[in-house]
């Protein structure tokens, strides 16, 4: 017998150990879609379209053992980013916006989609962008089994700069539980920054310095 919706997402819940937060929950949604590269059912659509996710405290997220791939490779790093822009930039826009607008100047530049898997705008406001599970266009030889994370801001920044000359204290929290979220479903080993692996000032901060303060 063919199980029904309600029950098809109450059991994928369960065994991805997801944090019940409903049948159309942010972050349920948010794991289909990471898990399903297309619509599971007819009747739950939208499994592609980027919603915004309210990370999932460190406290209950899954630990030991959690994994994430990309094919065959194993994310096991994040790499931060940041857009460029100014303070200001489409500040009366949503992130859903905002996130076309990087979109479009990404396809502009021969990618098949956002480069980005995470965007952080400046209220703390977070929305997926790629799928964790497809290898991301963020850093040149260093897609492969990394996910990008870009912070809306950082027009004029220099790699030495701290966090706080350029990005809002919501946006340090926003980025802080994110990756702590992502920790508790990958392996992730290492967290970087976008200028250690270019000649970039991106994304306008030392990340290490940032992780420990």
């Amino acid at each position: 017998m063919r199980m029904t919706d309600d029950a098809f997402v109450r059991e994928f819940q369960r065994r991805a150990g997801v944090h019940v937060d409903g049948d159309a929950g942010t972050m349920t949604l948010a794991a289909l879609s990471a898990a399903f590269p297309a619509p599971v059912t007819p009747s739950l659509p939208g499994l592609r379209t980027p919603v915004p996710v309210a990370p999932m405290p460190a406290s209950e997220a899954p630990v030991g053992g959690a994994r994430l791939f990309q094919g065959r490779a194993e994310v096991r790093e994040i790499i931060i980013h940041c857009a460029a822009t100014r303070p200001e930039w489409m500040q009366e826009s949503s992130l859903a916006t905002k996130r076309a607008e990087i979109r479009r100047w990404h396809l502009a530049r021969g990618f098949s989609d956002i480069g980005y898997h995470w965007l952080i705008d400046r209220d703390g406001k977070v929305m997926a962008g790629r799928l964790e599970s497809v290898v991301g266009s963020h850093v040149k030889g260093r897609n492969t089994g990394t996910l990008g994370i870009c912070l809306i801001g950082g027009h004029g920044s220099a790699t030495s700069d701290l966090f706080a000359e350029h990005f809002t204290p919501e946006q340090d929290a926003a980025l802080r539980r994110l990756i702590r979220e992502i920790q508790g479903r990958a392996n992730i080993q290492t967290i970087s920054g976008h200028s250690q692996y270019a000649n970039k000032a991106c994304p306008g901060f030392e990340v290490d310095k940032w992780l420990r303060a």
